[in-house]
């Protein structure tokens, strides 16, 4: 009688290995396909946070050239600034006051005086007043739209007065408006999206009166100091 025998060969083996190899191929292929993909959203977020970053920027700046044409139009920087608080003076950064100042409150602004509470130096004073030149569009807070150009985003702006010192270490408002300071903040995309770009710029402005090209008084050179405006 014949007898039967049964055993696994070198095929069998081989069958094995490869199945064995090609799954972790599998995974490995599965990992790095994950790994791109994750990098690949990283970088795209990045990229759009850059782009909003830059915009938002160009929006504060934006904010800033609007704020020059609003103060040419007004022509009395008074009318767009905070009342001065005239006899009333604080030591440098270490006023804290407990609530908004009471100046030039504009019922249609609801940024006015905002970053108050941080604001000791200026006696909570903050980024001032939302600019309000009387003009369609006014006041400009939450602006989207720039003299008939839609914004890529919004500004808002703000203007407050310099401060003087009225003793060592003491401060006070100055009563007077040729220097103002204008702060623009830019956002983007939205200003009401929950992710957004903000960026906040500052620049000082002297405003004169009006050249008044009647005035006889000569310039340096001999001609009218208005020259030809």
């Amino acid at each position: 009688m014949a007898r039967e025998t049964s055993g696994r060969g070198r095929g069998g083996d081989a069958a094995g290995f490869a199945l064995i190899l090609a799954l972790l191929a599998l995974m490995l292929l599965t990992f790095l396909g994950l790994t791109l993909a994750t990098t690949t959203s990283t970088e795209l977020q990045v990229a759009a946070n850059y782009r909003w970053s830059q915009q938002a920027y160009y929006n504060a700046e934006a904010g800033l050239e609007a704020a020059k044409i609003m103060l040419r139009r007004v022509q009395d920087a008074n009318k767009v600034l905070p009342v001065a608080r005239v006899g009333t003076s604080w030591n440098e950064y270490t006023a804290n006051p407990t609530s908004a100042p009471t100046g030039l409150a504009l019922a249609t602004a609801t940024r006015n005086f905002e970053n108050w509470r941080c604001d000791k130096r200026g006696n909570g004073v903050g980024y001032g007043v939302v600019i309000n030149d009387g003009f369609a569009g006014a006041p400009y807070q939450d602006v989207t739209t720039i003299f008939g150009n839609p914004l890529q985003g919004a500004f808002t702006v703000w203007a407050r007065r310099q401060l003087q010192a009225n003793g060592i270490g003491v401060l006070t408002d100055n009563p007077g408006a040729q220097n103002v300071i204008i702060t623009a903040e830019g956002v983007a995309p939205n200003p009401n999206s929950p992710n957004r770009a903000v960026k906040v710029l500052e620049m000082t402005l002297l405003v004169v009166p009006p050249c008044d090209p009647t005035d006889p008084q000569a310039s340096a050179t001999g001609g009218s100091p208005c020259g030809a405006h």
